[in-house]
């Protein structure tokens, strides 16, 4: 992989772009521990009033163009007024939630998690990569606008939700309350991609391609319960409750779901068709349509690909277990995670999983689930506009239409809009991304900082000052 900033193009754009100030107020953003926990009573709310102040504060031409709203509980949307009702508004989107540090790593972080700490050309800490870069960039694109004269013929809408890693009542929030002043969106631009990375998985190793997600795959926990008398293990007639859970999760992995190449990734397919070079895709690709089958086999095999032609399965929690040795559980619970492809129900998986499980006895429910989102699309004016400013700020990629196997808060905004894109122009190596979004180290390079708050800029003005 080549360095990140080896792409980076028109780093003279906006030459009195206080890079330096733009730096420290992420750094002071990051010293706010907003980590919102599903249980609102363990939330210190404090930390998200004092994220607020400092918003207010360091962006005094966003405040006096526009309001300031706090949403259902701590969201935030400002409005930035246009002066032509005639074009629909845009919405640029992130979360200001961040999760926790698990227990006991704190001492591996290279810097505190907390610190925000500017140091080898970095900002460290917690929400440097997700997402506190994107909600402050997109503060400093439109500062920078209006400090500069800029006027705005298109709204421009600046929405950040508070709860997006735990229970995202608040885009819930902030969608509805948009939904019910008549509001409807051009497009929407949220979290999402935000690497750069070699194409070798899609047969083009001489290529590098940036994602720009369309949609989202569904999302479902869900638990499996049963129950039994317990006992003593030396008694174990029928078999035990941890057994009969086991089975039900093995035939749970035994029966995946099915393989297909879905719209999205047929559109992904078709832009990077003309750098394959590498069989069999190479031959594959040029007919996407007709060779769909195949393709969608190779992904499958492919780990980088998996999760994009399928409904992946992943137990993750069991409980109820005695901790002595020989004592036969009683009640057993488990959950298994699923990540539901496009085309496909919360409701299929479900008939799906009693159909393998095949064990009255196995209670089964959802303990929280969505389908997967709409498509944004991606022939329409919000894709054209964010990949021309992309396209300008990173040389040599090619930007391919695709989805995320995560979850965000854009799928809330579907009500609004039919262009929910989800793009970060925050570009991070791969192994950054993989370390530090969740995990350890969590960091961002001064330069990409920069960079992306040239993409806003740009496309904020492309967009709303200059449509």
């Amino acid at each position: 992989m080549k360095d990140i900033h080896a792409f980076f193009d028109h780093e003279e754009d906006y030459p009195d772009l206080d890079a330096a100030g733009a730096a420290g107020r992420l750094s002071r953003a990051i010293q706010c521990k907003t980590i919102n926990c599903a249980d609102h009573t363990r939330t210190d709310y404090a930390e998200f009033d004092k994220l607020h102040a400092l918003i207010r504060e360091s962006y005094p031409c966003v405040m006096a163009a526009g309001t300031c709203e706090v949403i259902g509980h701590h969201s935030l949307l400002i409005t930035l007024p246009g002066s032509d009702a005639a074009l629909r508004p845009c919405l640029f989107m992130s979360h200001q939630d961040v999760v926790p540090v698990v227990e006991g790593t704190e001492g591996d972080w290279t810097y505190p998690a907390f610190s925000g700490a500017i140091a080898e050309g970095y900002v460290w800490g917690r929400g440097a990569l997700d997402i506190k870069n994107q909600v402050f960039g997109c503060l400093e694109a439109a500062e920078y606008l209006l400090s500069h004269g800029g006027a705005f013929r298109r709204t421009v809408y600046l929405s950040f939700g508070d709860d997006e890693e735990t229970l995202n009542l608040g885009a819930q929030a902030l969608a509805k309350t948009l939904q019910s002043r008549g509001v409807e969106l051009e497009f929407v631009l949220d979290e999402g991609g935000g690497k750069i990375e070699n194409a070798a998985a899609y047969g083009a190793p001489e290529t590098y391609l940036s994602p720009v997600d369309l949609m989202e795959k569904g999302y479902a926990d869900l638990e499996l319960c049963v129950k039994s008398a317990g006992g003593h293990s030396s008694r174990p007639f029928g078999g035990t409750s941890l057994g009969r859970l086991s089975q039900a999760i093995a035939r749970i992995v035994d029966h995946p779901f099915p393989v297909r190449l879905t719209p999205v990734m047929k559109g992904a397919f078709r832009a990077i068709a003309p750098y394959v070079t590498q069989e069999p895709l190479k031959t594959l690709v040029q007919d996407v349509e007709g060779n769909a089958g195949a393709i969608a086999r190779y992904c499958y095999e492919t780990r980088p690909l998996f999760p994009f032609v399928t409904t992946t399965i992943a137990p993750t929690v069991i409980r109820g277990s005695s901790e002595a040795c020989n004592v036969m559980p009683q009640d057993m619970s488990a959950v298994v995670n699923f990540r539901i492809a496009e085309g496909e129900t919360a409701d299929e998986v479900l008939a799906h999983v009693r159909a393998a499980v095949a064990d009255d006895t196995v209670s089964m429910r959802f303990l929280q689930s969505n389908d997967p989102s709409a498509t944004a699309r991606s022939d329409g004016y919000g894709y054209r506009m964010l990949t021309a400013s992309m396209g300008r700020y990173f040389r040599d990629v090619v930007f391919v239409p695709s989805l995320t196997a995560g979850a965000t808060d854009a799928h809330h905004y579907e009500i609004l809009c039919d262009t929910c894109l989800r793009c970060s122009p925050f570009m991070a190596p791969p192994e950054d991304v993989a370390r530090g979004v969740h995990g350890t180290d969590e960091r961002i390079s001064l330069r990409a900082y920069a960079q992306g708050i040239r993409v806003l800029i740009h496309l904020m003005d492309a967009a709303a000052v200059h449509p």
